[in-house]
């Protein structure tokens, strides 16, 4: 399966039946001008890994996604016409881009969301700009995509603020001056940049980062075991893990299975239920630099909660929050779309967009930082730290 297959909005009996006519206009009119239910709706695409052990993220990011783009939908669509999602799997893995570009090609696609990590993000990004396809992603954040001029706007801040964020956090509050790291190295793109800004922020500050210790995610569990075991090795104040989700929960069981009691740091990527869920109390404490506050009573935030629990039955983490946010960049984009204009020439225009809890602002190359904070597991539940 290239793609889960297009999630198609419902018409009204009485748009139906206009049909006929409007598929006659839209010969000769641009879609913009064209109101009602059409039989040709604005698709706009999703990639992210929505199969495979990992695949909470991807998941995480179509939903709201296309919580999005119900509720365009429920309010008229995009000038009277409805949006419709069409999901790609890319399985987390950028060699499977290849057997996607002929369905994305031929889908029609007004815009795409997503993908949702870097490694993917490196192999996305010169398709995109080939299809002339723009794309906003919610969650890749290396900063080896910084400054360039393409198809690709993100609405998160890079590996190097999170990465700093957490450097300083750890430097000036506790007594940890030596670290030892874990990256996965399957997604090289986001593990490598982040490592890399965490290394020289401590560094900078007087501390030392040992040499990273990398592991493939999706291999066995004796690959995770194997690198506990050489990050334990260099007798560091604390454990930092840059990975997935479960990655970092397995990890965290596995240190605290030995009875050791090292205080544990995770990057962003994994701050998701499933590193809540399956790390049980292994990962109470665990410190996450974030862009929004989980406990966060902003009204806007909290409709979006109320809403997002209502048609998923479950709550809402980073992934959600930043897939909401993207999705409604692309979508108020092309509600705002001139005759003639491209869509990351709107995006430009526009720069400014509202979040569900901070504006996103892009920049000229389409990068928006975002103030961030450090979090803390406490109870099974993210919050903010002091």
């Amino acid at each position: 399966m290239h793609n889960a297959g297009p999630i198609t909005p419902q018409c009204s009996r009485r748009g139906a039946l206009a049909r006929v006519g409007q598929a006659a206009l839209a010969t000769v009119l641009p879609w913009t001008a064209l109101q009602g239910c059409s039989s040709l709706p604005v698709k706009v695409g999703f990639l992210g890994g929505l199969t495979g052990p990992t695949a909470d993220l991807g998941i995480a990011g179509r939903d709201s996604t296309l919580l999005a783009v119900e509720q365009l939908n429920q309010r008229g669509g995009l000038r009277g016409k409805p949006v419709e999602l069409v999901p790609f799997d890319d399985k987390q893995q950028p060699k499977a881009l290849p057997a996607l570009t002929d369905s994305i090609r031929q889908a029609g696609l007004a815009g795409m969301v997503g993908p949702m990590t870097s490694s993917v993000a490196a192999a996305w990004i010169p398709i995109a700009n080939e299809l002339a396809l723009t794309t906003v992603s919610p969650t890749v954040t290396s900063s080896d995509f910084t400054g360039l001029d393409d198809q690709f706007f993100r609405v998160c801040s890079t590996t190097r603020e999170y990465a700093y964020v957490s450097a300083e956090y750890h430097m000036r509050s506790g007594p940890a001056r030596r670290f030892a790291l874990i990256r996965d190295n399957s997604n090289a793109a986001y593990t490598g940049s982040w490592a890399k800004h965490f290394s020289d922020r401590v560094q900078a500050l007087g501390g030392q980062v040992a040499q990273p210790v990398e592991y493939t995610s999706g291999k066995q569990v004796e690959a995770l075991t194997d690198a506990l075991a050489q990050a334990l090795a260099h007798k560091a104040d604390a454990l930092v893990i840059v990975g997935n989700a479960r990655d970092t929960a397995l990890l965290a069981q596995l240190l605290r299975k030995q009875g050791s009691t090292l205080p544990l740091s995770a990057a962003e990527w994994a701050a998701t239920d499933q590193m809540l869920t399956m790390g049980g109390r292994a990962v109470e404490q665990v410190v996450v630099a974030q862009y929004f506050d989980p406990n966060s009573q902003q009204g806007v935030y909290s409709a979006f909660v109320q809403a997002f629990k209502t048609r998923f039955a479950r709550s809402p983490g980073f992934a959600e929050v930043a897939a909401f946010d993207a999705a409604t960049v692309m979508l108020r984009a092309l509600a705002e779309q001139a005759s003639g204009e491209s869509l990351k020439q709107v995006l430009l225009r526009i720069k400014r967009f509202e979040g569900l809890q901070q504006p996103v602002v892009f920049d000229a190359a389409g990068d928006a930082p975002r103030p961030l904070f450090v979090t803390r597991v406490v109870n099974g539940q993210f919050t903010v730290a002091p």
